[in-house]
């Protein structure tokens, strides 16, 4: 008897031994905790517009830092329901940490220099400044939690995001289309609604030599397409140095601004840093005359047009952009000439200030027919000028 009792405590010690060794070296239960959103689409800033759930993986990477990193990694929440209506929450990421060039790393873990680091100094967020503080705050608080449960006793850093982080907030179309509709009316569909098809534009920021970036968000429907396109512009030759071009052939994903601008905006905010390009503080946009330095600037656009047999309308041949000041004179900014384009008219529209800068982005309306004729197609191209200087 007391030999297989021996044997079956010899055995026991065996097994737990080659257990524990496989465990530590293969795969890994771990838990830690992550902020998350009360209700999908609730109020963050409500006072249980958020918290602290704990999260748990599946992971060969059982080592301290592990407990620590992973606040910040993606977290999908599965779904127990098959109804068409949640099919949208398929690879849906719950974790609010989850933020492009957030860091919270552990250093020299078994040291006397370790460390935990939470560094938000590069961060590029669509949340607004006081949502993502709230979050951030979360973020530390999940960070401490995890290190309390996991037994990581190391003073705790926090890097702080800066105050041109918090200019990476989701950019904001400006509203040309009240403007346009009243100047083109002419080529209006006459359908109750919807009078054109039109693109959104987003001013981003621009520089102290003549620079503006902006995106252009194309409607695009009814194909199941996303075309959003990033442009830094010379307003001095008008020409375009540096464009993104952002398409999604299939929108299986619902991707919108939103999305786009979390995937994109460290790339595009890395390019405006390149060429000196400032955020607006408060991009406007002014319809057409403007004041500047007691000056009253106005503009007028010029075209010809020609009948096409083919398509029983007429198209434009050229269009000419002046502008004018009583005191200055006047002086064209923009001409254009057209082969077989089918463009319907070309307007100077108005004008968005760079800050105190005597030079202007001046906007133009394009309408180019319909695939199928009424509702026309519009957008936007933007035309350099300086205030000061080239009147006659």
């Amino acid at each position: 008897m007391y030999h297989k009792n021996n044997f079956y405590i010899k055995m026991l010690l065996f097994l737990t031994f080659s257990f524990q060794t496989a465990s530590a070296s293969m795969d890994y239960i771990l838990t830690y905790y992550i902020p998350v959103a009360t209700e999908l689409d609730g109020d963050l800033m409500a006072e249980d517009g958020m918290e602290l759930h704990k999260a748990i993986v599946y992971t060969y990477y059982s080592e301290p830092e592990s407990s620590i990193g992973f606040v910040t990694y993606k977290y999908t929440a599965n779904s127990p329901h098959e109804a068409k209506e949640t099919i949208h929450m398929k690879d849906y990421d719950v974790n609010l940490a989850n933020i492009t060039g957030l860091k919270v790393d552990l250093f020299d873990y078994g040291s006397k220099e370790c460390r935990v680091v939470m560094d938000s100094s590069h961060i590029v967020s669509s949340y607004p400044p006081k949502v993502l503080d709230k979050i951030l705050s979360y973020v530390k608080k999940a960070t401490k939690l995890n290190m309390k449960e996991h037994k990581i006793d190391c003073p705790f850093k926090e890097i702080k995001t800066s105050k041109s982080i918090n200019s990476l907030a989701l950019p904001k179309a400006l509203n040309l289309e009240d403007t346009a509709f009243s100047s083109i009316s002419d080529y209006a569909s006459g359908i109750k609604g919807v009078p054109f098809i039109y693109n959104n534009f987003y001013p981003l920021g621009y520089s102290d030599d003549g620079k503006i970036a902006y995106i252009k968000e194309y409607d695009t429907d009814p194909a199941d397409l996303v075309q959003i396109e990033t442009f830094i512009q010379d307003l001095v030759n008008d020409k375009i140095i540096w464009k993104d071009e952002y398409r999604v052939e299939e929108n299986l994903s619902n991707i919108d601004m939103k999305s786009f601008w979390k995937e994109r905006a460290t790339k595009i905010q890395a390019k405006l840093k390149e060429y000196g390009i400032k955020p607006f503080e408060n991009a406007v946009f002014k319809p057409n005359p403007y004041i500047y330095k007691n000056n009253q600037y106005s503009l007028w656009s010029k075209s010809k047009s020609s009948f096409r047999k083919d398509w029983g309308m007429k198209f434009l041949e050229s269009s000419t952009i002046t502008l004018g000041t009583k005191n200055l004179g006047d002086k064209i900014i923009d001409s254009k000439t057209y082969k077989d384009e089918q463009i319907l008219a070309r307007k100077a529209i108005g004008f968005i200030p760079l800050g105190n800068s005597d030079r202007i982005a001046v906007v133009v309306a394009n309408v180019q027919r319909g695939w199928e004729g009424p509702p026309h197609n519009l957008s936007y191209d933007i035309v350099g000028a300086s205030l000061r200087v080239g009147f006659k």
